[in-house]
């Protein structure tokens, strides 16, 4: 684009105007208004209002139904092999403090003989330690 052409405007309307006389605007006059065209053009016109506001919730209730949907398929078909379940819990327990002081593996030499061993708590184990 030349911008030699273009030149500043010191109007409000616009910041930008072309020159007419520089030939990039060509200013084509009608002598008379043909009604049967415009009488045409009128009666396929279609004039809708839209209501932005309830489009975008359409919209959003559209995708949200669609998320959904395949957030259901996908829990349908992980329960029908039976993996989500299994594969939640398991996540579960590993995230889990629950069994970070229990004295399983863990076997006291004076205690062989007893038959019933008694749970530790967390700090009976660090004293035991120390």
């Amino acid at each position: 684009m030349n911008f030699a052409r273009v030149c500043r405007s010191n109007e409000a309307s616009s910041p930008l105007t072309f020159e007419l006389s520089s030939g990039l605007i060509r200013v084509v006059h009608v002598p008379e208004r043909v009604n049967a065209i415009v009488n045409r053009l009128n009666k396929t016109k279609v004039v809708r209002e839209v209501d932005h506001e309830q489009e975008k919730v359409d919209r959003i209730k559209a995708e949200s139904a669609k998320r959904k949907a395949a957030a259901l398929e996908k829990a349908r078909r992980f329960t029908l092999l039976g993996l989500f379940t299994t594969q939640r819990e398991a996540d579960k327990a590993a995230r889990s403090y629950d069994n970070l002081f229990t004295n399983t593996g863990y076997d006291d030499d004076e205690d062989e003989d007893a038959e019933y061993k008694e749970k530790k708590t967390g700090t009976q184990l660090e004293e035991d330690f120390m």
